[in-house]
């Protein structure tokens, strides 16, 4: 019984530390386009544009 609760305390505290990861880089990647010029950061914005237009496309976020 207490094998469980440790296990799933371990995944909740994981689960609530990806959330906030992920979070947290929303709000400073905005901060950062400035600073990036050049044909990688082009294709690393593309990129990332690519994969929210999906996110928002076939999971609804």
């Amino acid at each position: 019984m207490a094998r469980k609760v440790l296990v799933f305390a371990l995944l909740a505290s994981f689960a609530i530390a990806a959330g906030s990861i992920a979070s947290a880089a929303q709000y400073t990647r905005g901060s950062n386009l400035v600073a990036r010029r050049g044909p990688i950061a082009t294709l690393i914005e593309m990129e990332r544009r690519k994969n929210e237009w999906l996110r928002r496309t076939f999971l609804g976020r």
